[in-house]
Order: structure tokens, then C-alpha cells, then sequence
């Protein structure tokens, strides 16, 4: 029987917490897929239930998210792990850190909230950790050092006293953003009246300070279960000051094995640099650095990197690197020698909920030709995937997504400099956000594409019916000059005038909901804003921070021969886009119907569960399609989630 469960979470908002059937899941030859339960994944190592092995903590979605995972069984490196289990107690965490605290409960974690440094009291019997109250331990989030990000936090025992310190890769941020005493930060993000970011000049380059990477060590002069961090001066070998770019993560590591604790350091530039200790000592005094490699070559971990961390994964004594990543996988490198490292290797886990990866927007079609419902999604990164499916009938099953390329190479869609809306610090995301449709008329579905940088990119389907091959990306315009939406917009396609062509809808740089009239392939009429029956225009982003990060989808939603579009909308935003286009407060719905009643315009109607809950997907936005369903001529829901789940909803179980 179709089940739903709705968690009331802060604010007023609430959480689909149980997979609706009949709905989405994996094939049966999918007998491990990668660990991932959002986007920006952080991990760190632990011995959980206190049997001595080697388990994943794994926070993602800005904490919002926390599971242990356990290794399963024998086999070479890596070995998988279970399924995973919630942790409760750890929302709005980054960075946690284990330390010991000499009591049955055995290990607290210390890590960093909005508030600043905080410590996590285990109050659950030794093999079943629990957290509670969190204790402020007198530092704030920016350590007291003031214009600073806090890159990531590593638990050590840095001078050899027996008490654990903490290693602190930070981002110097002083004189960062441009026109600060004019501005707040918050209202420097985002685009200008052209499309461009406020913070680049003209030729592209940042007009704020190139912020700068530093380590520092917190030293522990406290007592297990009762940790004292004091700040202590930047960490630097006798040569001078170490050679870091930004998003710096300081490790303590013997690599390759041995007592010798030395300094392993990556940044934003993606090498492996080890630092010799000079005669062992402790703190460490460091040497001149070599660079990992990997089959000859400087090893390079991915830009999109998140936290990174040094642990022993498989008992041989070794410390293995463990790092995630934007889209939310953990990967792993083990030592091959003093000097050289593997290649990642994705951790994966056995079967759970269907799962596409953080920050996806997901559009569902029959891209092969054989019936099915395909699900086409982007990531954070910018990568496109599929995955073909293999179910019968209402039972949707899928393999695993594949890459899809574009003019013969891996898509990715860049988003240059005026999609990285906080400026160079932040790692280069595209955020590519896709739409099926035969925008040529060949019968074939095409892509169009948006993402962080707000241009949209088509990409024709050459393939045939049964296999898509997908050409150079082409930019459309508008105008005569490059059409440039909000960020993070999926549009949609329909004949929306009924004249037998094809027109694009999406938001204008205002974010007010328009058409934009195709005059041919690659160039679109100027847009007409579109409206509800008292003749309002419909703004459909959040402002300030909020903007764009919106998916439409158009086709006959309320019955046979009339397109009504539906609008994926940020939980964040949709308690202020809902009232303002209703008129009713208390609105929400993280999807929205757009009724179409012809020349009286557009109703707005929040999509409710059938019990008159509201219907909330996501948390940065969820990507709403209509797909077909059991009975004839109906259509059902699928709504993709940011944090990289699909759900299912068949039409009895909504009310608009």
C-alpha cells in the first residue's frame, strides 16, 4: 500500500521521510551502489560500535544530513559498507572530530556550528553512540581571527602531550569581498542587471583581495571529556611560510607507515604535498615538502574536493585518504609507497533508496525509444548522467547513471566567472540543470541545459530513436545577444502560443515567469511575461541569495489539451515566492501548479499531499515532472530532490 511519511521540521517546514509506491528504485543487478546521502559530503573515521573496525560518519547537505556506515564483509580494498543508519543530533555541523573522553561512552565529538566551536557529549553506552546538548567551547566560528573561513577541522595529537589538538586549514578573507563597507555580503552575491556577477570587473577578474590559505593548531590543554582549545600561531616550516592556495586541509599522517607524524597538506590546486618532521620531534618541525604521485605523475584530487582526512580503512596500518565530494560520494587513496599513492577509489555501499547524487535536477523521458521513463539529471559539478530504465509497467527500476557526452567528450557545463556567485574562493560548480525535449521537431528528445552562470546550452540529439548522441553544446540568444536567466534555472518546452512551434519558458533575470518565442534552433524572441487572471506578473525566485534555483516543467497537468506548468521551488524561498503570487500566507509547497485557463491567465495553486499536507521536496530546490501514470490519460508526479533522491506521488495521493 502507498505510504508517505511528512516530518514537521524548524520553520514550519517538513520532509518526505519514506519512498511513495509504487516508485523508483534500483535494478536487481545493482548490488552496490556509491555512498551518498547529499550534497557536500564530509566523512570521518570512527570506531562506532566499539568492535575495533574502521566505520564512515558521513554529514552532508550542511549537516542536515548524518549516517555511520559499517564495513561489510571480506575483499580487497575498499571493502563496502552497509546501508548506512541516521545520526541524529548533528544538524548544522561541519568538520566533526572525534576525541577520546575516558569514559564508557568512549569518544565525544567535537566540530563547528553557525555559533562557533562546539563539543557533542556522548551520552549513549559504548556501542551505540548518542549526542545531545551541544557545549560551547569559547570560540566562535571564525576562531577569533576575524575575516576567516574555516576550511576543515583534523583531530591530533600534534605536540605529543596525550591530549588531542586540532588542526585548522582556514581561508584568510580579509578585504575579500569588494565594496564591503557599502554593501552587506549577502547582497553581493548574485547577478547584475546584465547577467554578469558585481564582484568581476570587466575582463573577468575578481575586484576584492585573492583570499589567502593558512593553517593554524588549536592546543588542547584540557582533560579527556573536558577538551580546552586554545589558538596557537600559523604553522610554518623553517624555510618560511608554506606554499598553500585557498581551501587548505592540514593533515598529520606517517606516510607509508612508520612513527614519524609529518604534515600532509592539499588546497584548492588539488596536489598531495608532504612535509618531512625533522628528527620526529613533536609539534612536527617541518621540512621542505614532496608531492604524492600517482602512476608517475603529481596525484590531483578533484576540484569539487569537500574535507579530506587520514585514517586506517583497512587494518594494515597504513592511513589511508578519505575525502568527499560536492555532488556527495567519499572516495579513498591508500599509500603505495613513502612517495607515491593510488588512484581514488569510490566507497560504495549495498542498495538503499535510489540515489542520483547531490544538488541533482532530474528530467524523466523515454530517451531510448523502448517505453520506459529515463531519468536525465546534473549535478553540482555540472556533469550530465542518465539512467535507463528497466522496470515494467508503474515499477520503475534503473541501472547505474552513465556519463553523457556531448560532441564526443564528457559534458560539463563551466560556470565561468559570473556563475560562482560567492567568487573565486568557492570551488568551480556548474550546476547543470536539464531539460528533455524535441526542441529541433525530429522526433528525437534534445537538451537544453542551465546552470549557475544562467546561460542555457543546447545540445541537438544526432542519435537515433533507440541511442542518443548528443552534439556540441550551442548557446541560445535572445535578441541577438546571449540569453542569460537566473542561476540554477531549469527551463521548460511547449508550443505554448499553439501556433505548431516551439517556445521556451523561464525566468528573466527579475525572475519574473516568461516566454521566450523560438525563431529558430539557436535564437529566441524577446520575452513576454506571463500572468495570473488580475493581469499580475509572477516572480518566481527568492531575492537576495535566493535567486533563480527554480525548475518548470509544461504538459496537460489538469487534463487533455491544455499546458499548465509546475514549479520546483527551494523550501528556503517558498515561504516568501508562495504568498506573494497566492495571497495566502502559511503557503509551503515546495510545487506549485501554474493552472493555464487560457486568456484569463495563470492560477497559482500549491500542490498538497491528500491529506492536505503540504508538499515539501528539498531543501535548495527540487526538480517537479509529469509523468504518465496508470489510468488513461493521467499523469503522475516525480519530483527530484536536491539532495539526490526521486520520489514518486501517483495522482490520487495529491490535491492542488
Amino acid at each position: 500500500m502507498a505510504t508517505v511519511d511528512l516530518e514537521a521540521k524548524e520553520g514550519g517546514e517538513a520532509e518526505i521521510s519514506a519512498t511513495i509506491e509504487p516508485g523508483l528504485g534500483w535494478d536487481e543487478s545493482v548490488v552496490t551502489r556509491p555512498i551518498g546521502l547529499g550534497w557536500d559530503s564530509e566523512a570521518v573515521v570512527v570506531d562506532w560500535d566499539g568492535r575495533g573496525e574502521a566505520a564512515l560518519l558521513v554529514v552532508a547537505n550542511g549537516g542536515r544530513s548524518a549516517r555511520v556506515y559499517r564495513p561489510t564483509g571480506e575483499g580487497d580494498f575498499p571493502r563496502p559498507y552497509d546501508a548506512g543508519t541516521p545520526v541524529d543530533g548533528l544538524d548544522g555541523l561541519r568538520c566533526p572530530c572525534p576525541l577520546p573522553n575516558g569514559s564508557a561512552s568512549r569518544f565525544d565529538l567535537v566540530a563547528l556550528a553557525p555559533e562557533g566551536l562546539v563539543l557533542l557529549r556522548n551520552q549513549g553506552p559504548a556501542d551505540r553512540p548518542s549526542f545531545g546538548t551541544r557545549q560551547p567551547l569559547g570560540l566562535p566560528a571564525d576562531l577569533g581571527l576575524g575575516a576567516v573561513r574555516v576550511v576543515q577541522l583534523a583531530a591530533v595529537d600534534w605536540d605529543g602531550d596525550g591530549r588531542v589538538d586540532l588542526l585548522v586549514g582556514l581561508d584568510d578573507m580579509e578585504g575579500y569581498w569588494p565594496d564591503s563597507d557599502a554593501l552587506p555580503v549577502d547582497q553581493q552575491a548574485g547577478f547584475n542587471q546584465k547577467g554578469g556577477h558585481p564582484g568581476y570587473d570587466r575582463s573577468g577578474l575578481w575586484r576584492g583581495r585573492a583570499p589567502e590559505g593558512r593553517i593554524r593548531w588549536l592546543r588542547n590543554f584540557g582533560e579527556p571529556g573536558h577538551p580546552h582549545f586554545e589558538l596557537q600561531p600559523e604553522l610554518e616550516p623553517d624555510s618560511g611560510r608554506l606554499d598553500l592556495a585557498t581551501r587548505p586541509a592540514p593533515l598529520a599522517v606517517s606516510w607509508g607507515g612508520g612513527d614519524n607524524l609529518e604534515l600532509l597538506v592539499a588546497d584548492e590546486r588539488g596536489l598531495v604535498k608532504v612535509h618531512r618532521n625533522f628528527g620526529g620531534q613533536r609539534p612536527p618541525v617541518l621540512m621542505e615538502a614532496r608531492t604524492l604521485k600517482y602512476a608517475g605523475a603529481p596525484l590531483v584530487l578533484p576540484e569539487d574536493r569537500t574535507t579530506l582526512i587520514a585514517a586506517d580503512l583497512d587494518g594494515d596500518g597504513r592511513s589511508e585518504l578519505v575525502f568527499g565530494s560536492a555532488e556527495g560520494r567519499v572516495f579513498a587513496i591508500r599509500a603505495t609507497s613513502r612517495d607515491a599513492a593510488s588512484a581514488p577509489s569510490e566507497l560504495v555501499q549495498e542498495p538503499g533508496p535510489l540515489w542520483l547524487g547531490g544538488h541533482s535536477v532530474v528530467a524523466a523521458g523515454d530517451l531510448d525509444g523502448d517505453g520506459g521513463l529515463e531519468l536525465v539529471f546534473g549535478d553540482g559539478p555540472g556533469h550530465l548522467y542518465w539512467a535507463k530504465d528497466t522496470g515494467r509497467g508503474a515499477e520503475h527500476r534503473y541501472g547505474l547513471p552513465e556519463p553523457i557526452e556531448a560532441g564526443g567528450a564528457r559534458f560539463r557545463l563551466d560556470p565561468g566567472p559570473d556563475g560562482r556567485l560567492g567568487g573565486p574562493v568557492g570551488p568551480r560548480l556548474g550546476y547543470a540543470c536539464p531539460t528533455l525535449a524535441d526542441w529541433t521537431g525530429n522526433g528525437r528528445l534534445d537538451l537544453l541545459v542551465g546552470g549557475a552562470g544562467g546561460e542555457v546550452l543546447f545540445l541537438r540529439n544526432d542519435g537515433s530513436a533507440a541511442q542518443h548522441r548528443f552534439s556540441h553544446p550551442v548557446a541560445l540568444r535572445c535578441e541577438g545577444a546571449p540569453l542569460i536567466l537566473p542561476p540554477r534555472v531549469r527551463p521548460a518546452v511547449a508550443d505554448w502560443a499553439g501556433a505548431g512551434g516551439r517556445d521556451l519558458l523561464a525566468l528573466d533575470l527579475q525572475g519574473f515567469l516568461c516566454v521566450y518565442p523560438a525563431l529558430d534552433e539557436k535564437n529566441l524572441g524577446a520575452p513576454v511575461p506571463l500572468v495570473d487572471r488580475l493581469g499580475r506578473v509572477l516572480r518566481l525566485d527568492g531575492g537576495f541569495g535566493l535567486g533563480g534555483r527554480c525548475s518548470l516543467w509544461v504538459g496537460p497537468w489538469t487534463g487533455p489539451g491544455r499546458l499548465d506548468i509546475l514549479v520546483g521551488l527551494p523550501s528556503q524561498a517558498a515561504p516568501f515566492v508562495l504568498p506573494a503570487i497566492t495571497g495566502r500566507g502559511g503557503e509551503v509547497s515546495t510545487v506549485l501548479l501554474l493552472e493555464n485557463q487560457g486568456r484569463l491567465g495563470l492560477v497559482p495553486r500549491p500542490i498538497r499531499l491528500d491529506d492536505g499536507r503540504p508538499l515539501v521536496v528539498g531543501v535548495e530546490g527540487c526538480s517537479p515532472s509529469g509523468v504518465a501514470g496508470a489510468g488513461p490519460g493521467s499523469l503522475d508526479l516525480i519530483v527530484g530532490s536536491d539532495d539526490g533522491h526521486v520520489h514518486y506521488f501517483r495522482r490520487d495521493q495529491l490535491r492542488w
